[in-house]
């Protein structure tokens, strides 16, 4: 074998085995922002399953309330017509102011929950947001490692080459050897 051969050899496994580190890095952070984007995800879904659950139970509470307090008045109604005549338009108002309040208590209850409801939307596009932006601040700095990254490389090669025991013909000689190896390659 001759020295090109072996500078070759050596050239051709250094670069080999940059690429195998780039590629493994590369796995490494998707499966990392992978993990992390679907434990997002599964995060945002069981708040919202947990918002939505807890809509539900508010409005099946507010129903009952609503049936319980026309089944009250139904009995009042029932017990005021039996005993007492003359108090019927007395009992008549407390009745509908009860149920007025019943209402001004449901509407209460509703508008409460629209605006939760409308507060985890707001959250939901915030944390979307958020997290969209974490994304783009990872993909930047991934981008600048990989441009500093090879940075380094080309200038530890340049460096290689400059304090070569080489004479500057001979290295110039492996240089051209080197690219034109390498362009063949690609091509």
């Amino acid at each position: 074998m001759k020295t090109t051969d072996v500078d070759r050899y050596d050239a051709n496994t250094m670069k080999d085995k940059a690429k195998d580190a780039v590629k493994s890095t590369v796995s490494t952070v998707q499966e990392g922002l992978q993990s992390g984007l679907s434990k997002t995800q599964d995060v945002l879904l069981v708040g919202l399953d947990a918002t939505q659950e807890l809509l539900k139970e508010q409005r099946k509470r507010a129903a009952k309330n609503l049936k319980k307090a026309q089944k009250r008045t139904q009995k009042n109604l029932k017990n005021v017509r039996k005993s007492v005549q003359p108090g019927l338009s007395q009992t008549q108002e407390a009745l509908l102011t009860g149920l007025g309040a019943a209402q001004v208590a449901l509407e209460k209850n509703a508008r409460r929950a629209g605006k939760g409801l409308k507060k985890t939307q707001k959250n939901l596009k915030e944390t979307r947001d958020t997290l969209q932006s974490q994304l783009e601040r990872r993909a930047r700095k991934r981008a600048r490692a990989k441009t500093m990254f090879r940075i380094g490389l080309l200038t530890g090669v340049v460096l290689m080459l400059l304090y070569t025991p080489w004479p500057g013909s001979e290295t110039r000689r492996q240089l051209v050897a080197f690219w034109q190896g390498l362009f063949s390659r690609q091509n």
